[in-house]
């Protein structure tokens, strides 16, 4: 199985391309990254929950068990779709690796 370095240059570049053009389009090795941080475990993983259509985002955690209620974070709330997509990818980059993102 494919690991993360999160001390490794090549984790820090991915996580620049990633935060420069978050949709798209994506390397082949970003692309292996992004299955890593999306698929990796899916009980207890940060995801974006939209709070209003279109207009506002926050960052919730779902439960540990099918069927429990999402938790969300109302301490940061988003009204740009693409600075939660990044918050959520440096909170699962975390999760994964145990070390925060390289990239602020």
């Amino acid at each position: 199985m494919i690991k993360i370095d999160p001390s490794s240059a090549a984790s820090t570049a991915l996580a620049s391309q990633f935060k420069a053009a978050p949709f798209g389009p994506h390397s082949a090795d970003l692309q292996k990254m992004l299955q890593l941080l999306r698929w990796g475990h899916a009980r207890g993983r940060t995801i974006i929950v939209c709070t209003e259509p279109y207009r506002e985002w926050r960052l919730g955690r779902m439960g540990s068990k099918r069927g429990m209620k999402v938790e969300t974070d109302d301490s940061m709330v988003f009204t740009d779709y693409a600075a939660a997509v990044w918050a959520c990818f440096r909170a699962r980059f975390q999760e994964v690796t145990g070390q925060p993102c390289p990239i602020q």
